[in-house]
């Protein structure tokens, strides 16, 4: 049988706790590694003290043989030796035979070499704690042949050592416990926040659309998934309400021609036969099969621009071209309402975008603009540059919008109750919106004073042949 498995609590299980552990580990090793070279630094700091000392005593001590001799030396040296009560200082004068002349040892280290140089060698001391030490000493052989053995104690250093080890082990393992509770607290708070959003997210997925994620107020990385989060949300939410409502739209606006389509054909098969009356209901059958022919034609740009798929074939295009053509294609109609068309646009300005979606989002704007202007109005085509960005506008004279409509009239299916009586099917405005979201432009509605403008500010393209 496989051993039971035993899950990992969540918290032990989070990424951000294993991180935390991961830099608690290198901090650890990097710390030991300081740690050890301050203990060696220190060590040797000690040592250099300890040396600087013997030979500044040896030092004294040759100015007193140069003076006094071999008696006056170990004059001074038993004085020494009796006044360093604690013994941390290491005496020792030999005749050149090794006899012991005067001093604090009373025997010849079997360690020390007959000549010169640094040594350390161990002693034991007695009295009341009976211990070991160990000596770091120097010998000098004088001129005479006798010789001179000074040291000095590293009981003191090496304590002072341990402590300063002992200090350092101690801020170690604190730094490891304090690293330890910090990560865990650290997991803790970002773990309960990740799970607030996963709550958050799950219950959006079980249905309740209206659920937002909560902001901390700390404006740190999570306040700002989470800003992103409520915002994608919000466009969510106004997708399914507008294909909620779009939906609701085209049933209720297609189910009317539909219905007359039908009203038309039973007609027709009930009369009795009359060449020239079918041939009236087979023309508004026609005629109607268009308008909705037309008004699907128009959902699928919608839905095309909305989509984004157009933007692979998006070019570095010239509008002043556009507006022309636009104006040349909509000047007949308009002379025959005796209205005014004008177009004044600025060559060369570039804009990067699909020539078919543009061409006829700006038919949109100019076909309304000649549709609601009453006779002896007059509609204005103006493209030119306005702060290093291009701008489209088309302006009319007609009877304008209700500034609280500016919004609702781009939506789907939307007609004001004063155009319910002209031929269309409310999707011009709300293609002109979508093909501006896809160029990345701003879409604005003003008042004309009389008459309604309408500006699509396009930002600038890169430098690219132009298309006319």
């Amino acid at each position: 049988m496989r051993p039971a498995k035993f899950p990992l609590p969540p918290l032990l299980r989070a990424t951000t706790f294993r991180m935390a552990l991961s830099y608690l580990g290198i901090f650890t090793v990097s710390a030991m590694a300081l740690l050890a070279l301050v203990s060696w630094t220190t060590s040797v700091f000690i040592e250099w003290q300890i040396q600087e000392t013997v030979e500044a005593e040896a030092t004294g001590l040759s100015e007193q043989y140069r003076e006094r001799g071999i008696a006056g030396l170990a004059e001074v040296i038993g004085g020494r030796a009796s006044q360093d009560l604690e013994r941390r200082a290491v005496y020792l004068l030999a005749a050149p035979e090794g006899a012991r002349i005067a001093g604090n040892l009373f025997g010849w280290p079997a360690e020390v070499a007959n000549e010169g140089g640094w040594m350390r060698f161990p002693i034991e001391r007695f009295g009341e704690d009976r211990f070991g030490t160990e000596i770091m000493a120097r010998l000098y052989v004088l001129p005479d042949g006798h010789r001179l053995l000074v040291g000095r104690s590293l009981h003191e250093a090496k304590r002072v050592k341990s402590a300063i080890n002992r200090a350092l082990g101690w801020g170690l393992a604190m730094t490891i416990l304090l690293g330890i509770v910090g990560g865990y607290l650290t997991s803790r708070h970002m773990l309960q926040r990740v799970d607030s959003m996963s709550r958050t997210a799950r219950r959006i997925v079980d249905g309740d659309m209206a659920s937002r994620m909560k902001l901390s107020g700390t404006r740190d990385e999570f306040d700002q998934l989470a800003a992103s989060f409520n915002d994608m949300m919000d466009e969510i939410e106004r997708l399914v309400d507008s294909l909620r409502t779009v939906t609701d739209n085209i049933a209720h606006d297609l189910r009317t021609p539909l219905n007359r389509l039908r009203s038309r054909i039973d007609v027709a098969l009930l009369s009795e036969p009359d060449a020239a009356s079918l041939r009236r209901t087979l023309e508004e059958t026609l005629a109607e099969a268009d308008n909705l022919l037309a008004t699907f034609n128009a959902l699928l740009a919608i839905s095309n621009a909305e989509s984004g798929q157009r933007l692979h074939s998006f070019e570095s295009l010239d509008p002043a071209r556009l507006a022309e053509d636009v104006v040349e294609l909509y000047a007949p109609l308009a002379e025959d309402k005796g209205i005014a068309v004008t177009c004044h646009a600025d060559p060369g300005q570039i804009v990067a975008g699909d020539r078919h979606l543009l061409f006829q989002a700006l038919a949109n704007l100019v076909d309304n603009a000649v549709k609601y202007t009453p006779a002896g109005g007059q509609v204005a085509v103006t493209v030119a540059p306005v702060d290093g960005r291009t701008e489209v506008m088309v302006a009319d004279s007609g009877p304008g919008i209700p500034a609280a409509s500016y919004e609702r009239v781009l939506d789907r299916f939307v007609r004001l109750d004063q155009t319910r009586s002209t031929p269309g099917n409310g999707l011009g405005l709300s293609l002109v919106r979508a093909v501006a979201r896809l160029h990345g432009a701003s879409l604005v509605l003003d008042d004309n004073a009389p008459g309604l403008k309408v500006r699509m500010t396009f930002p600038p393209a890169p430098s690219a042949p132009v298309s006319g």
